[in-house]
């Protein structure tokens, strides 16, 4: 046998053995990814599209003496910030943007305290939202927050608390709400 009828040999027989090792199949999955195109100064981080915030354990003791617990930052992180148009010398920079929250769940005495939705959870508390200074923020309405110049990230600072109903005593039990926001620069 020739050396090159050799080596082609040996090749075939390597692609035959190997090519029946991926035929088996081990396991499989699917993945699937998702991403909108805005047409916006800055992108939102991957962190902050679906964000989850844990605002920790409180004993019943503790939250029905002082109403609420404490606040836990809530950041927006924004990336890729353009605040100006380079292509526009007369237009204005951005320099500030409007957050508005809103939530499908509310409190019927407080529309602005988010209901705990967790099933067969805590009764008589909700979830309040805050800006930076801990002042409550109006669900529906925009809070305007101060963009760092000529940064490329951005982040929006928040806060959020859990807070008995007024005039009622919380329960022991999971809590959970949930705030959309919408972003508006100017």
């Amino acid at each position: 046998m020739h050396k090159g009828k050799k080596v082609l040999l040996a090749a075939v027989m390597a692609t035959i053995f190997s090519g029946s090792a991926f035929a088996d199949d081990q396991g499989s999955g699917k993945i699937t990814f998702k991403g909108v195109i805005i047409d916006a100064p800055c992108s939102i981080a991957p962190d902050s599209v679906d964000k989850e915030i844990d605002l920790g354990q409180v004993t019943t003791d503790v939250i029905n003496a002082n109403k609420k617990s404490a606040p836990v930052p809530v950041d927006i992180n924004l990336k890729n910030c353009q605040l100006d148009d380079p292509g526009d010398e007369t237009a204005d920079p951005v320099t500030k943007v409007d957050v508005t929250f809103t939530s499908a769940a509310t409190d019927a005495t407080d529309t602005n305290l988010m209901s705990n939705t967790y099933a067969s959870g805590a009764q008589n508390v909700g979830v309040r939202l805050l800006d930076n200074a801990e002042a409550n923020i109006t669900l529906g309405s925009a809070t305007e927050v101060a963009l760092l110049e000529g940064s490329d990230t951005q982040t929006l600072h928040f806060k959020a608390q859990m807070e008995v109903l007024s005039g009622k005593t919380a329960t022991a039990g999971q809590v959970e709400s949930t705030a959309n926001y919408v972003l508006a620069y100017k």
